[in-house]
């Protein structure tokens, strides 16, 4: 074991709340965490300003010579998700430019490999709604927010839009440690996945007072925050691998990605 905690990445976002919610608790005290947004983490990770965090998707493939995936929990959908959204003024197969958030790195890849290399990529610079482009790309608590909001005459739900064209889960983050932490302490690794079991399994079983505490965190109505949970999923099983096995093979093939890594290619 580290002779001192394991520094943990936490995405400060409604849809990984219900597996921090249990890992803050008791069984996770002598852990640290670090709040950020998916991209951000992901650097913090490799960087090593944190030893085990949820990480993108892609990301992790893309560095997956300096990470070990970790077993049995992700975060994944098997339809629409509402906080992977495309708002746009024009049907999502006449964009041809997308303002891209910075806070996401896998749902940029599944636009490529849902939209084609002919549609033009730009930084979100300022408030989406302002933004010139056809369409914005926006991820999380923030495409909740403009979802809500409906000011958009076409919101375009990429998690599903994945499930309609390959019939797979979209798996959009993984857990990960990196490598050399999880050489040098692979008991202390081996115990936070088993917590990440146990936060899963509490999630499970007590599915409505995750909710009403993440509506009091996030500020959001109840009935809202326990529709929107129910179209996630936290569980790495043979179908999430699978559907993410796929995806980096197409992101592959859009250019967004190397090569798949060992550990998921089917």
């Amino acid at each position: 074991m580290t002779n001192q905690p394991l520094r943990i990445g936490r995405i400060n976002a409604l849809n990984m709340y219900p597996l921090y919610h249990h890992l803050a608790g008791p069984e996770g005290q002598g852990l640290t965490f670090l709040d950020g947004l998916p991209t951000a983490l992901n650097a913090a990770l490799l960087e090593g300003r944190v030893d085990i965090s949820a990480v993108s998707s892609i990301a992790y493939a893309r560095n997956a010579d300096q990470l070990q995936i970790l077993p049995d929990a992700c975060i994944a959908a098997d339809g629409a998700v509402d906080s992977i959204q495309v708002f746009s003024h024009v049907p999502f197969e006449q964009l041809r430019t997308v303002a891209i958030t910075p806070h996401s790195a896998t749902s940029v890849a599944l636009l490529r490999v849902l939209a084609g290399p002919s549609v033009a990529f730009h930084p979100l610079v300022g408030d989406p709604r302002d933004a010139p482009e056809d369409g914005v790309l926006l991820i999380a608590d923030e495409a909740l927010e403009v979802l809500r909001g409906g000011e958009f005459p076409v919101h375009t739900d990429l998690s599903e839009r994945w499930q309609s064209m390959t019939g797979h889960p979209m798996v959009f983050a993984v857990w990960a440690a990196r490598r050399d932490v999880a050489e040098r302490y692979p008991e202390a690794v081996d115990a936070f996945a088993e917590l990440l079991r146990s936060a899963r399994a509490e999630y499970v079983r007590e599915p409505v007072a995750v909710a009403r505490a993440a509506a009091v965190r996030f500020g959001l109505p109840e009935a809202m925050v326990a529709d929107y949970f129910q179209g996630l999923r936290y569980r790495f099983g043979p179908a999430e691998r699978e559907g993410l096995s796929h995806f980096l093979e197409l992101a592959q093939q859009a250019g967004e990605l190397e090569r798949v890594p060992m550990e998921i290619a089917a």
